[in-house]
């Protein structure tokens, strides 16, 4: 191809097929490439010329992956260099091209390899049956204060400043004079035991990557009986705090010894107040380290919030209503997703959640993106809970408009904070040059999205009701709000329902109304990616680094 405009004024099937072509050259004989069809590329991707297509995405990543195979391959150290700054280019200006380009870049190949953390040792029993040494909840938590080096005689459980306190599916007790508390977490009926054993052995595992992490990172210590993570609790007091035995498996459970503040949130505020705006953003930079260096390492946290797009179709969606950010479809009940983040200022936490991760580079990309929304969802959520009832519609019908809570110039902060501090984690090194975002403009349109809750209802089509019972479908509408008399007065199948339990960002099975939020989770994971990608390849011989 020599023509310099010879993609950008095409039609969208011929442009398809001309990148095809060059695809496979550049990937064949890269020194048959020409000057022309390296801008011909750059043009396609800044010029954007088919962008109502719906498939135009597919052709600007395809273009972008020719460029980047050309900045790795082309034996022309300058032609080597605009092929890569044609992916800037893109990178650089909203729309499918940045998109595209971001999605090409996330695939750089990365030489990332996870450890392998094992369940338990040699003495692992094999079926999940004989799991679960008998131990009283009084000897558990003697047990636990002589896990953090206690009189091992003392009654922990006599000197406990306060009763079990319940966190989901989790028995909290504070173990009195120690500054810690042991968390008792029980499994749950359908799931498997080897879940909660290897949570203990992501934990006894990190242990050791804790110290030398850059940034502070607590990691609790897992209570073995009889050399067991998982065991069982027999007497345990469930019933008063509201925790159902029928929703567990026989008492089995793991626990683990913590700082007193493992559980403190960022974004909480309370009668004692809260993080402060420097402490924020060393909250946010501290995990947003810590995020990075982890994922460099092949130790992926799954979950720093739970994600969904759609909860209310999970049973009925191959994805189980998960949200992927690079499909750029509506955020479910975003505020009610960052109220208890898996990060704080002890650092990470839910070990249930951490991966290892090898192979190709696309999956890491995706949760690296996953890592940089929930920081950034959590942040928005930091000012919205200033006044956490102010939420919804008000009496009139009219959106609830919360944005004097926000604070424009420490959002605008946070985004550098989040960026370079997970750029750092990833790369080793802090990032240089432009910003690949335009701060000032994204916390203006977060504010403008997250500060208004114009997107409150969430749809229960009739093919989910088909799957409920009556009285499933009554105590659904009721948990989400709804008057049990008004719920009780539909007839389950005859109609869509609409229920209000936003905020969302983003109509039902709509797209999100933040799109730029989705730009810079791509555009600051790519970053990431590349930045460790040129590491890389400086150090191997005969390199080309643009």
């Amino acid at each position: 191809m020599t023509q310099h405009q010879g993609l950008a004024g095409t039609d969208f099937q011929a442009a398809y097929l001309a990148v095809g072509r060059l695809a496979q050259i550049a990937r064949q004989r890269p020194a048959e490439v020409t000057p022309d069809a390296v801008a011909a590329l750059a043009d396609l991707l800044a010029q954007a010329p088919h962008a109502a297509q719906t498939q135009a995405r597919f052709l600007y990543r395809d273009a972008a992956a020719v460029l980047l195979d050309l900045c790795r391959n082309a034996p022309d150290r300058e032609l080597a260099a605009r092929a890569f700054a044609g992916v800037e280019t893109a990178l650089a200006r909203p729309g499918k091209p940045r998109m595209a380009a971001a999605d090409a870049v996330g695939a750089l190949p990365l030489s990332v390899s996870g450890p392998q953390v094992a369940v338990c040792g040699g003495d692992c029993p094999a079926p999940e049956a004989s799991w679960g040494h008998d131990i009283a909840w009084t000897a558990l938590l003697r047990l636990a204060a002589a896990h953090r080096g206690n009189d091992p005689g003392d009654d922990a459980a006599s000197r406990a400043n306060a009763p079990p306190v319940r966190a989901g599916r989790t028995l909290i007790v504070p173990l009195c004079g120690t500054g810690r508390v042991v968390a008792v977490k029980f499994l749950r009926q359908g799931e498997s035991v080897s879940g909660l054993a290897l949570e203990a052995a992501w934990m006894e595992h990190l242990a050791a990557e804790a110290r030398d992490m850059p940034a502070p990172f607590h990691v609790p210590r897992p209570v073995r009986v009889a050399g067991q993570a998982v065991f069982r609790i027999a007497d345990a007091p469930l019933a008063s705090t509201g925790l159902s035995p029928a929703t567990l498996a026989g008492g089995l459970a793991m626990a683990y010894v913590a700082r007193a503040d493992y559980f403190r949130y960022p974004n909480e505020h309370g009668p004692d107040g809260g993080l402060d705006g420097r402490e924020l953003l060393a909250v946010l930079g501290q995990n947003a380290l810590l995020f990075g260096r982890l994922s460099a390492r092949g130790i992926v946290h799954t979950a720093p919030i739970p994600l969904f797009h759609n909860r209310v179709q999970r049973e009925r969606r191959s994805d189980d209503g998960l949200y992927d950010w690079r499909r750029m479809g509506r955020l479910d009940q975003w505020l009610a997703s960052t109220r208890f983040p898996n990060f704080g200022p002890s650092g990470l936490r839910d070990f249930e959640h951490f991966v290892s991760h090898a192979g190709p580079t696309g999956p890491l990309y995706k949760s690296m993106g996953d890592h940089l929304l929930g920081l950034l969802l959590v942040t928005g959520s930091y000012f919205r809970f200033k006044e956490p009832a102010r939420v919804g519609l008000s009496r009139d019908g009219q959106p609830v408009d919360a944005r004097e809570l926000f604070d424009a110039a420490l959002l605008t902060e946070a985004l550098t904070t989040i960026y370079d501090a997970y750029y750092e984690g990833f790369t080793g090194r802090a990032p240089a040059g432009a910003l690949p975002f335009d701060r000032e403009g994204l916390a203006a349109r977060l504010i403008e999205e997250m500060g208004v809750d114009r997107h409150m209802v969430e749809m229960l089509r009739v093919a989910d009701q088909e799957n409920m019972s009556d009285a499933a479908f009554v105590e659904f509408l009721t948990r989400r709000g709804m008057p049990l008399q008004e719920a009780l007065g539909l007839r389950r199948g005859a109609a869509d329902v609409a229920i209000p339990t936003g905020p969302h960002l983003g109509e039902f099975n709509g797209r999100i109304s933040a799109p730029e939020l989705i730009e810079f989770t791509a555009c600051a994971a790519a970053a990431c990616v590349a930045g460790r990608y040129f590491a890389e390849a400086s150090r191997r011989p005969a390199s080309i680094i643009p």
